[in-house]
């Protein structure tokens, strides 16, 4: 585990207690999947150590300044020490860096104080089927018709960021909005639309919020923000970063399985454990570039194209990766290896569905499509 404190020392306060965080969170994973509270003993030991304001102003990772390679580290071990738990923090981070960009003074004023002094846990919901989210003007408020699918973190996320159609007098488009998750009831939440092969800690279920009155004050920026670029595909590297925490999680415990079972001697074993180690470490260097290219990328002028085609880049390769360290380990521990109570057969099963992330075959297109335009492909980020 690369040692994270180390990624702060230039920052104003030390993420104290971070790694006995961690520990629990992982030491706690195998009993999360089936426990009725989902994971919110998780999320208060994640709150009590300070990382759901972490990129708030003034705090370690202020989105004001370009921390996103130490944002990305602290995404995968997250993600190392529990997919799903991986999977909600980042969509808190990409809610609250949602709300930095385009909420107003004053909505980001009101939402980052629930962080700091409620401990708020916020949600990204975009994902939807034909039922999908409208807002339908009420006097001078809107109601909400329909419904979200794969929504993470539901019970334990207070304020979730809900994107639908509006057609409004001064509002046409794809509108995002925050809901108070406290006034949707139990009974709008569809839990038998959940049952994945991996992921079911994250309890990611279908919500109607038809007849949710909400107010103007609640709507982020004007129809169609959501989807500015380069930030919205560029956002892929923080999933990516997760992922990678996933396959480092596989590396670290088919070491451990060989060793307990005295294996490691054995030549094949090591030419294994080798190629492990070194997709492994082309990861975290695709990493480190991609949050040194978007820090420098993403507020120059003209950059919007190169920054998404790397992010893409980025996404791909450690989707392959993550595929290459789990198909050798699956080789290394054999079928004894992937069953439990060994560790390795539950976070096979959530990286496996994880990674299952939208259009992975047109992101690679369009990486090719960035290139075949260029007058030169060499000095591209590297």
């Amino acid at each position: 585990m690369i040692e994270i404190e180390q990624q702060y020392t230039s920052k104003t306060y030390l993420l104290e207690g971070l790694r006995e965080t961690l520990k629990e969170i992982e030491a706690h994973a195998a009993a999360s999947e089936h426990d009725p509270e989902g994971l919110k003993k998780e999320f208060q030991w994640l709150k009590k150590s300070g990382l759901l304001a972490v990129v708030l102003p003034g705090e370690p990772l202020d989105f004001n300044f370009p921390n996103m390679t130490a944002m990305l580290e602290l995404l995968k071990e997250v993600g190392k020490a529990n997919l799903s738990v991986g999977r909600i923090f980042e969509g808190h981070i990409n809610t609250l860096y949602l709300i930095h960009l385009y909420a107003s003074p004053e909505q980001r004023t009101k939402w980052y104080d629930g962080v700091r002094d409620h401990g708020h846990l916020f949600g990204v919901w975009n994902t939807q089927a034909q039922n999908g989210i409208v807002f339908l003007k009420n006097e001078e408020q809107f109601q909400i018709q329909g419904s979200k699918t794969f929504c993470s973190g539901v019970g334990i996320v207070d304020r979730a960021l809900v994107t639908g159609n509006i057609d409004s007098e001064d509002r046409k488009g794809w509108q995002m909005s925050i809901v108070d998750m406290s006034k949707i009831g139990i009974d709008r939440v569809d839990q038998d639309s959940w049952k994945p092969l991996g992921m079911k800690a994250s309890r990611s279920y279908t919500v109607d919020f038809s007849g949710y009155v909400i107010d103007a004050s609640d709507f982020i920026s004007p129809p169609g923000t959501y989807l500015t670029q380069p930030y919205f595909s560029g956002g892929a590297i923080r999933f990516a970063a997760v992922h990678l925490g996933g396959a480092e999680a596989v590396a670290e415990h088919t070491i451990t399985y060989l060793k307990e079972l005295g294996r490691t001697e054995d030549p094949i074993q090591r030419m294994r454990i080798a190629k492990i180690m070194m997709q492994l470490v082309s990861g975290r260097l695709w990493l480190e570039k991609a949050g040194h290219n978007y820090d420098e990328w993403s507020n120059t002028s003209g950059e919007s194209e190169k920054l998404i085609a790397f992010a893409n880049m980025t996404r791909v390769s450690i989707e392959d990766i993550c595929l290459q360290i789990m198909d050798e380990s699956n080789k290394c521990v054999g079928a004894r290896g992937l069953m439990a109570p060994y560790q390795l057969e539950r976070i096979f099963r959530d990286l496996t569905f994880y990674l299952r992330q939208p259009a992975p075959d047109a992101t690679r297109l369009n990486v090719a499509d960035f290139f075949i335009k260029q007058k030169k492909t060499y000095g591209f980020g590297i």
